[in-house]
């Protein structure tokens, strides 16, 4: 195969700047597929990349929610072929043999989430084209929508933090943070028969989706966590990562009530007083395993609409522009087109 010797890029550096800069192509090894990206989101996660070492280890490209076509297979690699659609999952790249393989929680599997997720730890899809493991891919439907295409891997976080909660049939439901995982998550939980859903979340621009998103009533301001204790909540998903939502979470929860943390942050933990003295259930809800092939299905169905929440598609050349205006809650969701 042919390529230029670099390609635009949009990198997480050694000394953790986010910067637009020139790349080397890849040059796929014969056990891997080279990808032409279409869209990539932007994931709230790659906004604090900079302050998350844990994950993201420095001195790749940015990008782990992508689709695209499949545009060259090496010759160690079995039924994929060039022109083919896929999803990318980032952590789709598993050792099969550790103890949480075996298991059946691939999410827990170091070499995946933890060595070689793709725009965490690998090149991701902030580029025109992008090399990765068969293992990471998976066929489209022919008639997906481009759009989404894109959202499976936001789609899958937020269903995997829904069924954590258990059964919400009849439940209560708050939603902390009304980003594109919030969102989301309010749409499942809705789509999984909860009795009512609510959002707290502080910026208007999202607070504008929740009536779309069949939240009954979005808060926000001082009073919200008061009118949150006077909803009587069953069941929080706590999807921004702020520790302040997250106590305001368990503050509003029923006794015997449920907490579900997706949101990836800094700051202070959760107060264990009052966990206790309410025997709350607390769960982390990390990346997904079977949910990135449900995700598929549920987008590919229509039983969560996307488009609505999509901001703007953009040329990978505005993708610093977009993290800027997502910084400041002014979009709920921009797409990138690295190949325009």
């Amino acid at each position: 195969m042919s390529t230029a010797a670099t390609m635009p890029a949009v990198v997480l550096g050694t000394r953790r700047h986010i910067t637009l800069a020139k790349w080397p192509v890849p040059q796929p090894r014969p056990d891997q597929v080279l990808i032409e990206v279409d869209l990539c989101g932007i994931c709230g996660s790659d906004l604090h990349s900079p302050d998350l070492p844990q994950v993201y280890r420095g001195g790749f490209v940015l990008g782990h929610e992508p689709s695209g076509t499949v545009s060259w297979v090496g010759g160690a690699v079995d039924g994929w072929e060039d022109g083919q659609r896929v999803a990318v999952n980032p952590n789709g790249n598993v050792c099969g043999s550790c103890e949480y393989c075996r298991a059946g929680r691939p999410n827990f599997c170091h070499q995946a989430t933890m060595e070689t997720a793709i725009g965490l730890q690998a090149d991701g899809a902030l580029a025109p084209v992008m090399a990765v493991s068969p293992k990471n891919l998976r066929r489209l439907p022919h008639n997906m929508g481009r759009i989404e295409a894109a959202w499976i891997e936001p789609a899958a976080t937020a269903l995997r933090a829904v069924e954590m909660a258990g059964d919400l049939a009849g439940r209560t439901v708050l939603v902390t943070g009304g980003g594109p995982i919030g969102q989301l998550a309010c749409r499942i939980a809705w789509h999984r028969g909860a009795g009512q859903v609510f959002l707290v979340e502080p910026a208007a621009e999202r607070r504008r989706f929740a009536g779309a998103s069949h939240a009954e009533l979005a808060l926000a301001g001082p009073e919200a966590s008061q009118k949150a204790r006077d909803l009587r909540i069953d069941v929080a998903i706590e999807c921004s990562g702020s520790a302040a939502a997250a106590a305001l979470a368990v503050d509003a929860l029923l006794p015997g009530g449920i907490l579900v943390v997706v949101g990836a942050g800094t700051g202070p933990g959760l107060e264990p007083t009052a966990i206790l003295l309410k025997e709350l259930t607390v769960r982390g809800s990390f990346t997904y395993t079977d949910e990135f092939d449900r995700a598929i299905d549920l987008l590919h169905s229509g039983s969560i609409e996307v488009a609505d929440l999509t901001t703007a598609v953009v040329p990978l050349q505005a993708t610093l522009d977009a993290f800027r205006s997502l910084r400041a809650a002014q979009t709920m969701k921009v797409l990138v087109a690295p190949n325009g």
